[in-house]
């Protein structure tokens, strides 16, 4: 399951299906370095928050030229670097740098420009296959954000990405994609005094605020009615810079009360699978203290709701799981078909007590629809 950011205000985690069809994986490069085959592996992910700026997490940031480059062994160089704008780190004239993962780093010959984020071990200056170094000539906008942050003493920088989740359903097949987000709004929220500020996408879904005050905020792109995603908790430091990606999707929504049994509290808080009926799309819900979940984010479809029915096979969640409304099986489960925008409630359920498999025909389902247009609500018995 897709790893939850703390500082990120989640209702919901996708199930790996959706993930997978929405963004490449790790990207193998396979190419023959001196007489052998080297792999190199890099994430083609678009991380959902990360720093930029002088946040990035490495001790040396600087531009400079490379003035040498010698081979250590097979797999590391020592290069030799005069810098030129150091933007973090102390301030040298020459400095030596070894690389590591060679094989799979650009070569680097005198005389060229980069714009370099080394870390430092307990010797000399490492420069590590996926650090965010790059020629200077690609690296213009980069530089541009580390001489604004640097400048900054009483604000910082958030930007990011905005894109639509779109699946289509058409030719009796199924497929998935994300759609540039151009010109929608992003607001954050400074939650000290509710002052509002504002950041519109661009033509390719990047958005940027003027710098920020410093302070603790909430940035939200649910600025358009019937599309969600969830909101960032962020926190403002003087020179700081954070980019946080949203994916908006179809503000459908299944919600219910989760009960044990035997009346008794939950002692570990179960999660809510809510996934499609033909299992290629899924969502997670957390139950709250009073059994109460609220699954966001859903596409128009026929959904099964329940507790460890996205386990793994065979084992012990998925052998105790439960479907709505109470049953062990899926044919027998009821199907809470969705609308677009809709919002399902009333989907309630009880979990028997552990090492049990009991049914309880007598609950008797409920479901209430709320369907959003426009910004209105119309509500469905």
């Amino acid at each position: 399951m897709l790893a939850v950011f703390s500082r990120m205000k989640v209702h919901a985690v996708w199930i790996p299906v959706l993930y997978l069809a929405l963004f490449p994986m790790a990207r193998p490069l396979s190419s023959q370095v001196k007489g052998k085959t080297v792999s190199c592996g890099r994430s083609g992910l678009r991380s959902w928050g990360e720093p930029c700026g002088l946040d990035a997490d490495y001790t040396y940031i600087f531009t400079g030229t490379v003035l040498s480059s010698s081979d250590i062994s097979d797999t590391e160089k020592r290069l030799q670097v005069t810098s030129h704008e150091m933007f973090r780190g102390v301030t040298a004239s020459q400095v030596t740098v070894v690389t590591e993962q060679d094989d799979c780093l650009a070569e680097f010959r005198a005389g060229d420009e980069w714009l370099f984020y080394l870390q430092r071990d307990a010797h000399s200056l490492v420069l590590s296959y996926g650090s965010p170094s790059k020629p200077i000539a690609e690296a213009q906008q980069e530089i541009s954000t580390l001489r604004r942050t640097s400048a900054m003493s009483d604000s910082g920088l958030v930007m990011g990405y905005v894109s639509h989740y779109v699946r289509n359903d058409s030719d009796g097949g199924k497929s998935t994609n994300t759609e540039l987000a151009a010109n929608h709004t992003v607001r954050a929220a400074r939650q000290s005094d509710g002052a509002e500020y504002s950041a519109t996408a661009d033509s390719d879904g990047n958005y940027e605020f003027e710098p920020l005050p410093i302070g603790s905020y909430t940035l939200t792109a649910k600025t358009q009615p019937g599309l969600w995603a969830p909101d960032w908790d962020i926190t403002i430091r003087p020179r700081s810079c954070h980019a946080y990606q949203f994916e908006l999707r179809t503000d459908g929504r299944i919600s219910g009360q989760v009960r044990a049994a035997d009346g008794k509290p939950f002692i570990e808080h179960p999660w809510v699978n809510v996934v499609s009926e033909d299992g290629g799309q899924g969502d997670s819900a957390y139950v709250d203290d009073e059994g109460h979940f609220e699954a966001r984010g859903l596409e128009p479809g026929r959904y099964v709701v329940g507790v460890g029915i996205d386990a793994k096979p065979n084992s012990a969640e998925w052998r105790a799981r439960v479907y709505y409304p109470g049953v062990n099986s899926k044919d027998e489960a009821i199907v809470v078909e969705l609308g677009t925008a809709e919002r399902r409630s009333g989907v309630d359920f009880k979990i028997p007590p552990p090492g049990t498999n009991e049914r309880y025909p007598d609950l008797t389902p409920t479901i209430k629809t709320c369907r959003v247009i426009e910004g209105s609500r119309q509500g469905k018995s």
